[in-house]
Formats: structure tokens, sequence, C-alpha cells
């Protein structure tokens, strides 16, 4: 891996430079979501699915499906009336070890 203009680059087999693919991490509240299905229908990652059963408010809602596939866009986030989603880019494990990256919360927060 060389670092370039504050983004890291591997080299494939062929010696190419690519970037890695970032992951990313949508996770729905159940307690705010009301299965309204917008978040499913601008997804074209099928992230989304409804779930079997019901929240606390009596409403069916939305699970994540298939988090490896979220592309971080935020079209969900956008689009949902009820701030039920949010998506949070993950930290790549290979690379906070290869960079010696150490995720810590100073004391007091």
């Amino acid at each position: 891996m060389r670092k370039w203009r504050n983004h890291w680059l591997q080299e494939s087999e062929s010696g190419d430079m690519k970037k890695p693919k970032k992951h990313f991490k949508p996770e729905v509240t159940v307690a705010m979501c009301k299965e309204c299905g917008y978040c499913v229908e601008v997804c074209s990652q099928e992230v989304f699915e409804p779930a079997s059963g019901l929240n606390s408010s009596g409403y069916h809602y939305m699970v994540v499906k298939h988090a490896e596939n979220c592309n971080g866009c935020l079209k969900c986030f956008q689009i949902c009336a009820d701030f039920a989603i949010s998506v949070e880019p993950e930290e790549d494990p290979a690379r906070a070890e290869a960079t010696g990256d150490q995720t810590t919360s100073a004391p007091g927060n």
C-alpha cells in the first residue's frame, strides 16, 4: 500500500494502483421506522428488507439485510421521512492495522 494525496492505494497483482472499497454501516432505528418502503425503493444495492415483526408503535419496520452491499450514497438517509436510518463509515481493519491507527476515545468523552 502507498499513500497518495491522503488516499490509500492498493497495488494489485498486475501492478495497477486502485483505491480500496470503503465499507459503510447502515442502521435502522426500529422504534422510529414505519415501513414506508422508501429506503427499499431508492437503494439499488438491496440493503434493506421488511421485518416480520412489529415495533413498539405497532408498525412493521425495515431491517438491514445486506450491509456489505452499502456504497454510502446516503439516498436512504435522505429519503427517510422519520429519520430512522443512519449510515456511518466503517474503518477497514486491515488498513488500520497497516497504518498503526488505534481508535480510542479521550477520557471524559
